[in-house]
């Protein structure tokens, strides 16, 4: 009778715990509990994680991105994730992943800037209305010789129009990867160092911004397949600092 009223008990409680099995293991606040309830037990969803970037975010046709392997990681660990986005396609086709299924809704958009991103985020976020919103953006403003001072602005911007939607949304904002070009990763390596102090100004309690180093340990030569844009093993370096952020600070 004790074993069955643990079982009972395990089964309900998930609904004010979140994500703690019922093996005792602490994996993270991916569930939410909703306001309505059928028979005495509360409806549960996943959380809401919007990847949102460029094309290493977006990945081309016949690769997953790191989403795929963030996917793989989130769904074998317990969680219960829902990715969303107005796009669930790589660029000029579909995305694939060694995985039989992952959840490819996403926001990355290929080439764009943070500027552009700015300029569309009100309306994605409406619609999609994310929990966890993870940024990596500000290569291709390098790129195109847009200033620090004007992307570190618009990704301000950014995370404000997210807060208008949902002022308890949970930012993980990237130190984002290097590239093969050595004068573009300088000046990559500049925007990041900027992460830190945008990330303490921008964060509060209801709306925390957690900075990812996905900077660190990733080498172009290796982990990509242009010198730009992450193979498999850097699609799978970027998946494990997500997910390591995503546990550390849920």
């Amino acid at each position: 009778m004790h074993r069955r009223m643990n079982q009972v008990g395990c089964a309900l409680g998930v609904a004010l715990l979140g994500m703690l099995g019922c093996g005792g293991t602490l994996e993270g606040d991916s569930l939410e509990a909703l306001g309505t309830e059928a028979a005495g037990v509360t409806a549960l969803v996943p959380k809401k994680v919007m990847p949102l970037g460029d094309s290493i975010t977006q990945g081309a046709a016949g690769r997953g991105s790191y989403r795929c392997q963030l996917w793989r990681k989130l769904t074998r660990k317990g969680y219960r994730a829902d990715f969303v986005g107005t796009l669930s396609t790589g660029y000029l086709g579909e995305n694939t992943c060694s995985s039989a299924w992952f959840d490819r809704d996403h926001e990355g958009h290929w080439s764009w800037r943070a500027d552009q991103v700015l300029a569309n985020i009100s309306n994605w976020a409406a619609s999609t209305r994310p929990d966890l919103v993870l940024i990596h953006l500000g290569t291709n403003d390098t790129y195109y010789d847009q200033t620090e001072d004007s992307t570190v602005s618009e990704l301000e911007q950014i995370i404000d129009r997210l807060r208008v939607v949902n002022p308890r949304v949970k930012v993980f904002l990237a130190q984002i990867i290097p590239t093969s070009g050595a004068s573009l990763s300088l000046k990559l390596q500049s925007l990041n160092q900027r992460m830190p102090g945008l990330a303490e100004a921008k964060s509060t309690q209801d709306s925390p911004v957690y900075v990812v180093d996905q900077w660190t340990g990733f080498t172009p030569s290796t982990d990509t397949y242009d010198g730009i844009h992450p193979n498999l093993i850097g699609e799978e370096k970027m998946a494990e600092r997500w997910f390591q952020a995503i546990r550390a600070h849920l």
